[in-house]
């Protein structure tokens, strides 16, 4: 498929993200006692921290939105359907490790929280396939 048709923005990570990934990680080679089930789950934890690094990612292909979480999370959103994107900084949990995020209202009453690295390049495909889309001009 030619580049023009498919292009993946990956996520921003913040500092915070990467600490709290780093400070999860002694806990995990020091048992906590002898309880070696929460070993396991620290352990199991920080590594799915570690690759939502690099798995969270936001692809546009076609008139499709796919937003990329761990290896769990995939949400499909029609271009077509997004009405606003604005920027934000909103601590809900969603698919961005940065603070400095995009909010993307689509349907009537969903929102998803996204943060690509390159935010102006990720607004303007979104807006070159729908140019219905209401922006806040920065």
């Amino acid at each position: 498929m030619d580049n023009d048709r498919r292009q993946t923005f990956r996520t921003k990570v913040d500092w915070w993200y990467w600490l709290l990934c780093f400070v999860m990680l002694p806990f995990g080679v020091f048992s906590l006692g002898d309880s070696w089930f929460a070993s396991f789950l620290l352990w199991v934890m920080t590594i799915y921290m570690f690759s939502l690094t690099f798995l969270t990612r936001y692809v546009i292909e076609g008139e499709n939105l796919t937003v990329f979480y761990g290896f769990f999370m995939k949400k499909r959103i029609s271009v077509n359907a997004i009405s606003s994107i604005r920027p934000t900084h909103s601590p809900l949990a969603s698919p961005a490790l940065s603070l400095h995020r995009l909010s993307i209202s689509y349907n009537k009453y969903d929102e998803i929280l996204v943060s690509p690295k390159d935010q102006e390049a990720f607004v303007a495909k979104l807006k070159a396939l729908n140019p219905h889309i209401m922006t806040d001009e920065r």
